[in-house]
């Protein structure tokens, strides 16, 4: 009896130890843990946005003009801001007033500029052909004051009659400096909620002779040309080191002559609005070139002319020379329409990436001559030729090329109609451009087309 009881209170008593032991364990833990935290952490986007109203001199009924100015209407892309019936001769001037507001939260530096759009030749006295904007000036200033609250009939006060009486001095004085039409350029800077008052005139010069005298009403060259502002991040924001992170922000070209001159240039371009080119020669100078290393940024299309394919040797809407990297959005890629050329052409050794965008070409959406194409994204379509083309040749090499080793495509993306890059036969039967570690995935579409889309294995 005694051992059972002594047994008992043994047993009892190494419970009671254990579960002391536990408790001190489970208090010597919570002595080390803690936790600190803060309410709300907020991350905000700041965002760039400008507008940029216009205004004219008003005229009474009889059409004289008043010296007042009418009111301001924002400018969109069909707005007819000069006057579109206007009959150009020596000595004729036209004036246009702008109001430029940073609507953003972000301050911007701009750009606003004439571009021309596109032209008709016309036959003068002589018999010689000639073309209207050769032939007429411009010159474009803006306000050194900003924040002023200005608005209809404002001509009176003094900060505005200092840039109307500059303007209106044009062609006539040697208060403007006459430049060609398309050189009316001039950039500022807005901090946000800021604005600005700006004007551009638009003369013939009074020099000007029967060289733009047309021979014939019908045989009369026109121009149409836009008014083009362009805004990207100013040096003003900081960051913890400091405020010239965004100092290398570019503006986005916003016409095809300046596409052209910035990617033969090369570095950050930027296309945010649809550009059409007028490259449709067979001549070099008429080709759209990367000519240094070049980052494309497409959150627009590059749409080429139609007859493109028609060219003997200039039939690409963009040819790569450079190492370049194509990122477009959704909207964003290169459009050569019906019986257009290629989209992308490879020459010279270069790399180029294609991360994303569309790209609809002639047979050939990307073509390399020699170099690698490296695609990780994007959507890609031809017009199909007939047989035995077809759909074939969607991404193709230089057959010589391929088969030396200077010419290469690599997959690890993207999404390609009615064209397997994994088994086609571009480069002969069975050809395989995917990237190892990949894969290619069909889906089959209610258009009876097949679209393949190549994935991580």
């Amino acid at each position: 009896m005694t051992s059972k009881s002594t047994k008992r209170a043994l047993i009892s008593s190494a419970l009671a130890i254990l579960m002391c032991a536990a408790m001190l364990i489970g208090t010597t833990f919570a002595w080390f843990t803690d936790t600190a935290s803060t309410g709300v952490n907020k991350i905000q986007a700041g965002n760039l946005d400008i507008e940029v109203e216009y205004a004219k001199e008003a005229m009474d009924s009889d059409g004289n003009l008043t010296g007042e100015i009418t009111e301001f209407k924002t400018i969109k892309d069909s707005t007819e801001v000069f006057d579109g019936n206007a009959l150009w001769e020596p000595g004729r001037r036209e004036y246009v007033i702008f109001r430029i507001s940073n609507k953003g939260s972000l301050a911007l530096k701009y750009k606003f500029n004439l571009t021309v759009v596109k032209q008709k030749a016309g036959i003068n006295k002589a018999g010689e052909e000639y073309f209207l904007a050769d032939y007429l000036c411009a010159s474009a200033k803006a306000s050194e004051e900003k924040n002023f609250d200005y608005g209809s009939g404002f001509s009176s006060l003094g900060m505005f009659m200092t840039l109307w009486n500059d303007l209106s001095a044009a062609g006539t004085t040697p208060a403007l400096e006459e430049k060609p039409l398309s050189s009316a350029v001039f950039e500022g800077t807005l901090k946000a909620g800021e604005k600005q008052a700006a004007a551009i005139v638009v003369w013939m010069p009074t020099t000007v002779g029967n060289e733009a005298n047309a021979i014939s009403s019908d045989k009369a060259a026109t121009v149409d040309f836009g008014i083009t502002v362009v805004a990207t991040q100013d040096t003003v924001e900081n960051d913890s080191f400091g405020n010239t992170y965004d100092k290398d922000a570019g503006y986005p070209v916003a016409s095809a002559a300046e596409m052209k001159e910035a990617l033969a240039n090369g570095g950050i371009v930027s296309v945010n609005k649809d550009i059409k080119t007028d490259n449709i020669g067979d001549n070099e100078a008429d080709r759209v070139t990367i000519s240094k290393p070049t980052t494309l940024n497409l959150d627009a299309k590059i749409i080429s002319p139609d007859d493109m394919g028609n060219n003997n040797t200039n039939f690409c809407a963009l040819i790569v020379d450079a190492d370049t990297t194509i990122n477009a959005g959704k909207n964003g890629g290169i459009d050569t329409g019906v019986n257009g050329g290629y989209a992308l052409n490879v020459r010279k050794g270069a790399n180029l990436t294609i991360t994303g965008g569309s790209y609809y070409g002639g047979g050939t959406a990307v073509q390399v001559q020699e170099g690698t194409l490296t695609i990780t994204g994007g959507h890609f379509a031809v017009e199909a030729f007939g047989e035995p083309y077809g759909y074939n040749f969607l991404l193709n090499c230089i057959d010589s090329a391929y088969k030396n080793g200077t010419a290469k495509i690599i997959v690890k993306g993207g999404t390609f109609v009615n064209f397997d890059p994994s088994n086609n036969t571009a480069e002969g039967a069975g050809t395989n451009f995917v990237a190892d570690g990949y894969k290619v995935v069909s889906a089959s579409q209610t258009n009876g087309e097949v679209w393949y889309t190549v994935v991580p294995q």
